[in-house]
C-alpha cells in the first residue's frame, strides 16, 4: 500500500502554483560563493544549491524577487548547517557544544565567539545570515521582527543533537518525544518568521504581538507536525537506503508499537489530517479572540496574510516533496507517493 497525495487533506484555496521567479538561486550561489563555500565556475556545487533552493518558490509562492532572495538565504542556511552538524560532529559531544556555541554567539550578538583564530566557512555563511537578516531589519524597520527571527534560529541550533542522540538508545524513540523534538526540528518556525520578515504588506498590526499569541503558537505546533510527517514520508525510502530511518515513525512506529506498515501509514495520514483540522479551527479562534479585542477588519486581513503565508508553507512543501532530490530515491520518485490531486476538504 502506498499512501496517496489525495489521502492528505487541504482546503482548496491553500493550493497555489510555485513562484515564476528563480533568480534568487543564481543570487544565493554568488552570495555563498564569496564566503568560500562553493566554487563559482562548478556545475556541480550549482546544482546542489539549486537542488536544494527550487523550494523557496513553492513556500513563497507570492514573493518577488528581493523577498525570495532573503527567504532562500535562510533555506540554504538550514539545510547546510543541519547536514554540517549531522556529518561533521554526530559523535563528538565536546566539539558540538563548542560549534552549537559559537554558531549561537553570531545569530545573537552578529560577533564571532572567538576572532583570534581563523573562522570557519561555515561561521561566515551564518554571519552572512545575521547581516542580511539585519540590513532587511533597517530598511524595513522590523528589528522586533528580526529579533525574533534569530531568537527562532538560536532554538532550532539546539535541536539538531538531541534528535540524532535518540538513536543511541536500544529501543525506538516513542512517538511524542518525537513530535515534541521535531517541533523545533524541523525548522518551520523559521520558515514563517523569515516570511513575516520579508512581508511588505503588514503594517498596521503588530507581528510580534501575533507570534506571541498562544492560539497562533498553536498554530504553528500543527504545522511542524504536518510537514514534519509529509517529509518523513518522502524520505523513508532515501533514508532506508542510506541507514538513516531510525529515527522516522514511517520505522519506528513499527517496531515500538508492533504495527504493521499499512498500519502505521494511516497512523500518520490520520495525524497529518487531523492537524490540518486543528489548524483550521484554531484559525478561526484566534480571529474571534482579536476581533473581540478590537481588531479592526483591515487589521484582521492582514492577520490573515499571516495565516496564508503558514497554508503557502503547508500546501508548497508537499508539492515540492514530490520532485525534491533531498528527500527522493535513486530513481527520483518518493516510493511513498503517487502524483495525484489533493484531495479538498
Amino acid at each position: 500500500m502506498n499512501i496517496l497525495l489525495k489521502d492528505f487533506k487541504y482546503p482548496e484555496s491553500w493550493n497555489k502554483s510555485p513562484n515564476q521567479s528563480n533568480q534568487y538561486i543564481d543570487q544565493v550561489f554568488e552570495d555563498t560563493n564569496k564566503i568560500g563555500i562553493y566554487e563559482l565556475n562548478n556545475q556541480d556545487h550549482y546544482l546542489y544549491v539549486e537542488n536544494l533552493l527550487n523550494v523557496t518558490s513553492y513556500l513563497y509562492p507570492t514573493f518577488d524577487k528581493e523577498q525570495l532572495r532573503l527567504c532562500a538565504t535562510y533555506l540554504h542556511w538550514l539545510f547546510l548547517i543541519d547536514d554540517f552538524l549531522e556529518d561533521e560532529y554526530n559523535t563528538m559531544s565536546e566539539k558540538q557544544n563548542d560549534v552549537i556555541k559559537s554558531h549561537a554567539q553570531i545569530l545573537l550578538t552578529g560577533q564571532y565567539l572567538n576572532s583570534d583564530v581563523d573562522v570557519k566557512p561555515s561561521e561566515k555563511l551564518t554571519m552572512f545570515l545575521q547581516n542580511t537578516s539585519k540590513d532587511w531589519a533597517i530598511k524595513y524597520n522590523k528589528f522586533d521582527v528580526h529579533n525574533i527571527y534569530m531568537t527562532t534560529l538560536f532554538q532550532w541550533l539546539y535541536s539538531v543533537y538531541p534528535l540524532n542522540k535518540t538513536t543511541e538508545s536500544t529501543k525506538p524513540i516513542h512517538m511524542d518525544l518525537y513530535t515534541f523534538i521535531r517541533k523545533v526540528n524541523i525548522g518551520v518556525a523559521g520558515s514563517i518568521i523569515v516570511g513575516l520578515l520579508a512581508d511588505k504588506d503588514i503594517t498596521d498590526i503588530d507581528i510580534s504581538k501575533i507570534w506571541l499569541n498562544p492560539i497562533f503558537t498553536r498554530i504553528m505546533e500543527n504545522s511542524t507536525i504536518q510537514i514534519g510527517l509529509v517529509n518523513d514520508c518522502a524520505s523513508y525510502d532515501k533514508e532506508y537506503a542510506n541507514g538513516g530511518h531510525i529515527t522516522n515513525p514511517l520505522y519506528f512506529l513499527q517496531v515500538r508499537d508492533n504495527l504493521t506498515f499499512n498500519e502505521t501509514l494511516n497512523f500518520i495520514v490520520n495525524k497529518c489530517n487531523q492537524s490540518i483540522d486543528e489548524i483550521i479551527k484554531d484559525e478561526q479562534l484566534l480571529l474571534k479572540q482579536l476581533k473581540d479585542q478590537g481588531y479592526t477588519e483591515n487589521q484582521l486581513n492582514q492577520v490573515n496574510i499571516i495565516l496564508n503565508y503558514n497554508h503557502n508553507l503547508i500546501q508548497g512543501n508537499i508539492n515540492w516533496s514530490l520532485i525534491s532530490k533531498r528527500y527522493n530515491n535513486h530513481d527520483g520518485k518518493p516510493f511513498i507517493f503517487e502524483n495525484t490531486k489533493s484531495k479538498y476538504i
